[in-house]
């Protein structure tokens, strides 16, 4: 990658490191509220359904958001929305982050 000053490269340096931060918070509040709770997970290994943990990788938390799908059409001028239901995993760790089901659930409102 060739540039002639360090600007674009000290931006793109503080975005993968807010994004590294992210993902490690994401383990961090994950983790703690297992531990809190002293319960665990279930479900977040595909080659063993039945494994559980109470430190996942922030990775296998988002991989179990994958078949998520928000449609969005218009008939005749109606605008309709359909959003596919969560899995008792899913629900389960929006609620370890600390969020409301509704932070979901609120995509299907219309905006504005």
């Amino acid at each position: 990658m060739f540039v002639k000053c360090d600007d674009p490269v000290q931006r793109l340096m503080h975005l993968l490191s807010l994004g590294l931060r992210l993902l490690r918070l994401i383990e961090f509040v994950i983790h703690r509220q297992l531990v809190n709770s002293q319960d665990s997970l279930t479900g977040l290994y595909p080659e063993n359904p039945k494994k559980t943990t109470i430190k996942p990788r922030t990775e296998r938390v988002l991989k179990a958001f994958d078949n998520i799908t928000l449609t969005c059409f218009d008939v005749e001028g109606q605008a309709y929305r359909h959003i596919s239901p969560l899995t008792p995993l899913q629900e389960k760790i929006i609620q370890l982050l600390g969020f409301s089901p509704r932070i979901y659930t609120d995509l299907l409102e219309k905006p504005g």
